[in-house]
């Protein structure tokens, strides 16, 4: 019951923002190429869950070697605790009391997330998730990377199809070669 009423305020949320105008697809006029040079800085939403912990370290590990781009993190403060340890400096965390009840974040939240440009903003949900979805899109980044799914069209402007990889791994790999970290 509770899973139902999540997806119904998703939804109503969505379709509020879409008839306000406060949503619409997104114009991506870049180019990547194979030779770019990559991001500089980026903001990369981890995904909740215990279930994702194992991915995203390892994710983690992967990038933060990274010397050419400066590169912050955000997760939910339950997840944080499972890393003990293996933790870059910029990590920013979050609590459900951010969040508002629609799981919107409160200004208080992108105030302290978006402290400062990004480049890019990677949602890196394998399911849509409002809260980071939301995030991404009004990061004003000019890369806003996300799964594919239901609404992702409405909050980034490239979108990963993780239906055709085997692997959850092989989406954050995509994700690592298209900014080149």
């Amino acid at each position: 019951m509770r899973r139902q009423l999540e997806q119904w305020k998703t939804c109503g949320t969505i379709t509020w923002f879409r008839l306000t105008r406060k949503l619409k697809k997104p114009d991506f006029t870049g180019a990547i190429r194979k030779g770019g040079s990559g991001i500089r800085s980026a903001l990369i939403i981890l995904p909740e869950g215990r279930e994702n912990s194992r991915i995203a370290r390892y994710f983690l590990k992967s990038i933060y070697q990274n010397e050419h781009a400066k590169i912050d993190f955000l997760m939910d403060k339950r997840l944080y605790h499972t890393f003990q340890d293996s933790l870059p400096e910029k990590v920013k965390v979050y609590e459900d009391e951010d969040l508002n009840w629609l799981r919107l974040p409160r200004q208080t939240m992108v105030d302290r997330i978006f402290d400062r440009q990004y480049e890019a903003v990677v949602d890196m949900h394998p399911g849509f998730n409002l809260p980071s979805a939301y995030l991404t899109h009004i990061s004003g980044a000019p890369l806003r990377i996300g799964f594919a799914s239901k609404y992702s069209e409405h909050f980034f402007n490239v979108e990963i199809d993780s239906s055709k990889s085997e692997f959850l791994e092989r989406s954050y790999l995509a994700v690592q070669k298209l900014l080149n970290l």
